[in-house]
């Protein structure tokens, strides 16, 4: 058997260089974005006093997901498995310092206890925007404008991915006479609809209905999927949705989003807005991310309360997303330089030369062995994926000169080390 200690544990992932370098070129895309949009970037502990989750998160990862221990000081704690508790948190302790809205965004490890498969580990990097202290329109339009532009910085095109948006008022107004143990039971189901056949569909619903005493439980709902923006009759969350639909439609393409009135997400803490990402490729038809309104949970911390928007966008379902549409770059054909050495007696020159190369920009890996041959030296640069590879000789650091080869085309040119950055070496 093998030893469990040389393996990650179920569900986590261990990232090599390589993985590094796309989970960071995912990530500046995301931040890049959020900062065109004003928002500023904050971080947070990863454990958390369990009592924050017990009273703020949704009842499947307060009862199923949550990773729970007690500290050496007797402290019930968690490993976070979700942000938005976190920001209530941190922004109701200084309710005074900050000048409203707030437009905040963060990236960061989670954990949940679940069932690890494709597009679901148990941990998971996640971006998570929110936008505080406004309950405007604009707020809602903004911050699914912002998620949309995020899947167009990946080179998405309009017809990739689907943003469905909904009011979880609209689930409130439509079942009225149902108590807010019995709406949050219905809305667990109709968010699991599409992973469920139709007739199953239909069946737990009727149950549900059996067991409420409301025959028609299956026939309303049918009715409640049949709400149009286009039959609003008065109902002004409809109307609200129309607008934000048509206010939606002057910032992105309007084959990228549309109205579904199932879309009620799991957390109970949404208020209003709710909307997810959809992957459009059948062979990964999933959300990809979602979010929503929550405008009453930062009241549960502090005195006042605050309106709130924001989603979270997870690092696997976006993953699969971008290499199922071809959208994964090759990251490792940047420009970057190996500076062979020449000989050991030239060892202390060519380290000077490595600095000051590096200093005007270039990505230099030093050999450290100027006992190796050249042509050894070059095989090596080539294996690492090197662009290009330097030789100094007496004669090139005598007139401070750097002999360039590109690896690829296999020109050579000699530079002065005064001329090179990394500008240079890319056009070599």
């Amino acid at each position: 058997m093998a030893n469990p200690g040389l393996k990650a544990y179920p569900g986590t992932r261990d990232f090599y260089p390589d993985d590094m370098d796309f989970r960071n070129w995912m990530a500046q895309k995301q931040r890049s974005v959020c900062e065109r949009f004003g928002y500023r970037e904050y971080g947070a502990p990863v454990l958390e006093y369990l009592d924050l989750y017990l009273r703020k998160s949704s009842e499947e990862i307060v009862s199923e997901q949550l990773y729970i221990f007690t500290d050496r000081g007797e402290r019930k704690v968690a490993i976070r498995p979700e942000m938005t508790p976190t920001l209530a948190r941190m922004v109701s302790s200084r309710p005074q310092q900050y000048i409203l809205p707030l437009r905040w965004f963060s990236i960061a490890n989670f954990m949940r206890y679940e069932r690890p498969g494709r597009g679901r580990l148990r941990e998971f990097y996640q971006l998570n925007v929110d936008l505080l202290g406004s309950d405007a329109i604009s707020g809602d339009v903004e911050v699914l404008a912002l998620a949309c532009d995020i899947m167009k910085e990946y080179g998405a095109a309009p017809t990739d991915y689907v943003l469905r948006f909904s009011d979880r008022r609209l689930l409130d107004h439509s079942f009225s006479e149902l108590n807010g143990d019995q709406l949050r039971e219905l809305g667990r189901i109709l968010d699991k609809k599409e992973k469920l056949n139709p007739e199953d569909f239909r069946k737990t619903v009727d149950d549900l209905g059996g067991q409420w005493q409301k025959k028609d439980l299956v026939q309303r709902v049918e009715t409640f999927y049949e709400l149009s923006l286009e039959k609003a009759d008065g109902n002004p969350i409809l109307e609200y949705l129309r607008e934000i639909r048509d206010r939606l439609s002057e910032h992105v393409s309007v084959e990228s989003f549309k109205f579904d009135p199932g879309i009620v997400r799991g957390f109970d803490y949404y208020t209003g807005l709710v909307f997810e990402m959809n992957d459009t490729d059948p062979s990964n038809a999933r959300a990809l991310f979602g979010g929503g309104r929550y405008d009453k949970l930062l009241s549960q911390f502090g005195k006042e309360t605050i309106p709130a928007v924001g989603f979270g966008m997870g690092d696997v379902t976006l993953q699969d997303f971008l290499e199922v549409h071809n959208l994964r770059p090759a990251l490792n054909e940047k420009s970057s330089l190996f500076l062979t050495m020449f000989s050991e007696d030239l060892a202390r020159d060519t380290e000077k030369v490595a600095a000051r190369l590096r200093s005007a920009g270039i990505q230099v890996e030093l050999a450290l062995d100027g006992n190796r041959k050249l042509g050894k030296q070059f095989d090596l640069a080539e294996k690492k994926g090197h662009s290009h590879a330097g030789v100094m000789g007496p004669e090139e650091l005598a007139n401070d000169a750097i002999r360039i080869k590109n690896l690829k085309t296999g020109e050579q040119k000699d530079v002065s080390v005064s001329d090179l950055d990394s500008s240079a070496l890319a056009g070599i």
